[in-house]
């Protein structure tokens, strides 16, 4: 009896800790290269125990991988120069206001500081993970291999001067996983080595991976799971209320 209960609990749980990550896939639809969370899982189960009692109660214990969906989004043309897309596997390194981190996001543009940023503002890192400085320019593009090139201000027309490459990696034999801070890294915290065989395929963005569908569905089940449990510590104390009554003398 208590073991069901408490699992019960421990359910109920995981099903209030899954609502926000459904909340947050759906609140990030729309932005590109967004990566969809996935919901908590758990490693296995362990008792509580103390001084030799209540070694009945069980509960799931939690990983802490923060694991999140990896498959590529939709594509969507903008004939933006400086937008880009990560062909296949791999993705571009960027630091925010943190440490160095990992995004498929490839609406880039040049700030008022000029330096070259994604749609977050997180600044685009080089091979060597330098920031990457813009000169005044009458036109800039990125290249299918990361090189981010202009013709720049005062130049006759057609100049054309590379300025870096934008840094990407592969995700191949590396666990990566969210921070809490919301940035994606390798688990152990370090940055993957850079890898120039990756391509980018110009004039695109990639969307968000998120399925509207796929997250209405599941927080139905959600509900549904709620609902079930729910009853199973109702059918629980009823249970627990017929068994106190046979103990019960008589009148």
């Amino acid at each position: 009896m208590d073991k069901m209960i408490y699992t019960a609990f421990n359910t109920l749980n995981n099903i209030y800790d899954n609502r926000s990550v459904r909340a947050q896939n759906m609140a990030n639809l729309n932005v590109p290269g967004y990566r969809r969370d996935l919901g908590t899982k758990s490693s296995g189960s362990a008792f509580l125990e103390g001084m030799n009692t209540l070694n009945s109660r069980a509960f799931a214990v939690l990983d802490d991988k923060n694991s999140f969906q990896g498959d590529p989004g939709t594509l969507s043309e903008t004939g933006m120069e400086t937008d880009v897309a990560i062909r296949g596997e791999g993705y571009f390194l960027v630091k925010g206001l943190g440490e160095p981190s990992l995004s498929r996001r490839g609406d880039m543009s040049v700030d008022i500081n000029g330096f070259l940023v994604n749609g977050a503002k997180q600044k685009m890192l080089d091979e060597n993970l330098n920031e990457i400085n813009i000169p005044p320019y009458r036109r800039i593009k990125v290249a299918d291999s990361g090189e981010v090139t202009i013709e720049p201000l005062g130049s006759p027309v057609g100049t054309q001067n590379v300025i870096a490459r934008i840094g990407m990696v592969s995700e191949r034999g590396v666990e990566l996983k969210k921070f809490p801070d919301g940035e994606i890294r390798a688990s152990d915290g370090t940055i993957p080595p850079v890898n120039g065989d990756i391509r980018l395929i110009p004039k695109f963005i990639e969307l968000s991976n998120v399925n509207i569908t796929e997250e209405l569905v599941n927080t139905i089940e959600d509900q549904r799971a709620y609902e079930v449990n729910v009853k199973l510590l109702t059918s629980a104390s009823e249970l627990d209320e017929a068994s106190a009554s046979l103990l019960r003398l008589p009148r």
